[in-house]
């Protein structure tokens, strides 16, 4: 009984991991590049795979100090626990923090890559979509867009961006441009510079990109609110997994 629920753990574990080979082989071309996100479920497939086949090495593995077992067991444990506190307060920073009572002077729409036909990637074109939304909500405000220009990308997003909206109808002399970002942490440094002081400020991302936006936001000084639009089911787990690391980096690294 006992072998056969120890073959069955293992046939689960391979699915688990060929599952998340083809994942990252799949969103590599939806995204149009690789990027932490892209590579996350791989590894952790190919980790499955490898823990699945245990029996085949466990009796070098028992040959390992114990003492080191005994710090990995408990580092994995302490991972553990810190990924999953973080990961909830992300999802739950997306749910919850959403609707405010703010007349806004400026909406911040913030990059997320764009093919190379320079269309937006469908997380992007939901901000955008949101954004308009917003804009003939509050007509007085002014449009930022940032975004600046990756390896796989023809020209800086925020210069697609502008551009969608102005095909959707919103005119050019309500957006401004901010072309050098290439991180959240910049998206709000180098916006500062282009608005005026003391203004409230809409800015618009994905829902698992919120928490982390706002605490950015806040390190710059801005008196920013986010608003989350979902995020598209085939890289939605690519991009929690991914905001993880990222939330710990700016956590810690990303100060003015």
């Amino acid at each position: 009984m006992e072998m056969k629920k120890g073959k069955i753990y293992r046939i689960i574990l391979i699915i688990i991991g060929v599952i998340g080979i083809l994942d990252t082989i799949v969103v590599r071309d939806f995204v149009n590049g690789m990027d932490l996100g892209v590579l996350l479920p791989s590894l952790i497939g190919i980790a499955c795979i490898l823990w699945s086949l245990k029996p085949m090495y466990e009796k070098y593995l028992n040959k390992v100090n114990p003492v080191l077992r005994r710090i990995v067991y408990w580092c994995f444990l302490l991972f553990l626990f810190l990924f999953i506190t973080v990961e909830g307060a992300i999802v739950l920073g997306g749910k919850y923090i959403r609707d405010y009572d703010i007349k806004p002077d400026y909406i911040l729409v913030l990059g997320a890559g764009i093919y190379a036909d320079g269309n937006p990637t469908p997380a992007l074109e939901e901000r955008l979509l949101l954004s308009i939304d917003y804009a003939n909500r509050y007509p007085e405000a002014y449009i930022v867009v940032s975004g600046g220009q990756g390896k796989n990308e023809p020209v800086p997003e925020a210069h697609a961006m502008a551009q969608y909206l102005i095909r959707k109808g919103i005119s050019p002399d309500r957006i401004i441009i901010e072309d050098k970002a290439t991180s959240t942490m910049e998206n709000f440094k180098f916006t500062k510079e282009l608005i005026d002081s003391g203004k409230k400020i809409a800015f618009i991302t994905n829902d698992f990109h919120v928490l982390r936006s706002t605490m950015l936001a806040r390190r710059n000084g801005l008196d920013a609110y986010g608003y989350g639009t979902p995020t598209p089911g085939i890289v939605l787990i690519n991009c929690y997994l991914r905001e993880f690391f990222a939330m710990v980096k700016s956590f810690l690294f990303d100060h003015p």
